[in-house]
């Protein structure tokens, strides 16, 4: 992550905090990321030299001021205005782990062979809770190429336990 959209995030942050809306924010900031990344076309609107930076602001304003504060149209207008419009989704996702990391919480991104049951879940959950001593939020995703077993990043980390992963590495044991 480029040093630039944190501090540009650290910023917004910082207000967030001020104004006691850390948690709001982050929820709006993933909505708003999500849209951005639907439409990977609009962040290069935004980002054409040609559009002058007020109607920028006004396109800002006119796609997300139904669900965002100001604040946050005004830091994304200022991104834009200084040529950072492409760091957007970098700078949102750095707000979102500076609030996870507030609220001491962490999301762990899960993809299972099969669809996990809710006892799963539960002794999942609870493992990575005690590993990482935060709380934590499962994100499941089923991939059936795994064949067995799960693939979990959480932190910038992969534990990959993978029936297809176990399989590749015997393979490669045996020389094949």
């Amino acid at each position: 992550m480029r040093q630039i959209s944190k501090e540009y995030a650290s910023a917004l942050f910082a207000i967030a905090e001020e104004k006691d809306c850390v948690r709001g924010w982050a929820d709006v900031l993933a909505e708003i990321d999500g849209i951005l990344r639907d439409e990977p076309r609009y962040l290069d609107l935004l980002a054409s030299p040609e559009i002058p930076p007020e109607e920028r602001k006004t396109l800002l304003k006119q796609s997300f001021g139904g669900i965002a504060e100001d604040e946050i149209i005004n830091f994304a207008s200022l991104m834009c205005r200084r040529g950072h419009a492409k760091l957007l989704p970098e700078a949102i996702a750095h707000y979102r782990r500076l609030a996870d990391i507030r609220a001491r919480t962490r999301v762990a991104n899960v993809v299972s062979a099969v669809p996990l049951t809710e006892e799963e879940k539960k002794r999942l959950t609870a493992a990575l809770e005690k590993r990482s001593g935060m709380k934590v939020t499962l994100s499941c995703a089923v991939d059936a190429s795994l064949m067995g077993g799960m693939v979990v990043e959480m932190d910038g980390r992969v534990t990959d336990g993978s029936v297809r992963t176990r399989l590749r590495e015997i393979k490669e044991v045996i020389g094949g």
